[in-house]
């Protein structure tokens, strides 16, 4: 995979997730029902989807918001999305998280969903999301766990774990690859990340109510994951594979 700057370049040409269209649609529905949860009335304001890869949820955003935007690093990702989604609410630009192309105090709300880890200074992402942000609103974000037992792109156990020359040699060893690019914080890396923002913490609540937060796909009510999930999450939150924030202006 192509890097420059320790970025992965061309990573929508690699994953297959990011092409699975009923996958992405899937995970709208929880983004969705998480926004509409934290604030009902989304239909008037702009929307700002970080790492947007292909665009499939940019454009299904498109229909919720007055305007979604999608930006991305990956420009043949970027082109797809263009050329894929004519709908007048909804834009693509080729652009760096990490310096925005856009003034203060201009976008509502921001997805960034399982992008930190993508991104060289994640630190400096968090900086451009907060100075885009118009006072009084907020970021959805979705967060992988270094601390995870299923490392989630390589859906190895606890590559991620290790340090990265292991983790390269890990990887080659299972034929999954010959360098690790991911860069997963732990909890308490993570909140020193989102440090600027006041967090509303959906983890739980979503475990506790999958229907309500379009999770079924991930955890049934009436299976016994859930059962033991729905108990024991509390107890076991440092080593939730993924958390859900809405992170606000302090």
């Amino acid at each position: 995979m192509t890097q420059e700057k320790g970025y992965q370049l061309h990573f929508s040409q690699s994953d297959a997730v990011l092409k699975d269209v009923k996958g992405r649609v899937q995970k709208f529905k929880k983004i969705l029902s998480i926004l509409q949860d934290f604030c009902p009335d989304i239909q008037s304001l702009i929307c700002l989807d970080i790492g947007c890869s292909n665009g499939i949820i940019t454009s299904c955003l498109g229909s919720h918001f007055s305007m979604a935007i999608g930006m991305d690093i990956d420009q043949e990702a970027v082109q797809y999305g263009k050329i894929h989604s004519l709908s007048p609410r909804v834009q693509f630009s080729s652009a760096d998280s990490m310096a925005l192309p856009l003034r203060d105090n201009s976008i509502d709300v921001v997805v960034c969903n399982h992008i930190y880890e993508h991104v060289p200074q994640a630190n400096q992402m968090m900086d451009e999301i907060y100075r885009v942000f118009k006072e009084g609103r907020f970021c959805y974000f979705s967060a992988g766990n270094k601390y995870a037992i299923m490392e989630g792109h390589s859906h190895l156990p606890m590559l991620s774990w290790f340090p990265k020359p292991l983790a390269h040699l890990y990887l080659k060893f299972t034929g999954k690859g010959n360098f690790y690019n991911e860069q997963h914080f732990s909890l308490r890396e993570l909140r020193q990340l989102v440090e600027k923002f006041r967090i509303h913490d959906y983890t739980l609540s979503i475990i506790r109510n999958p229907e309500k937060f379009s999770a079924t796909d991930l955890i049934h009510p009436k299976s016994l994951l859930y059962k033991g999930a729905h108990l024991r999450a509390p107890y076991l939150y440092p080593w939730i594979p993924t958390y859900i924030w809405i992170l606000a202006q302090k």
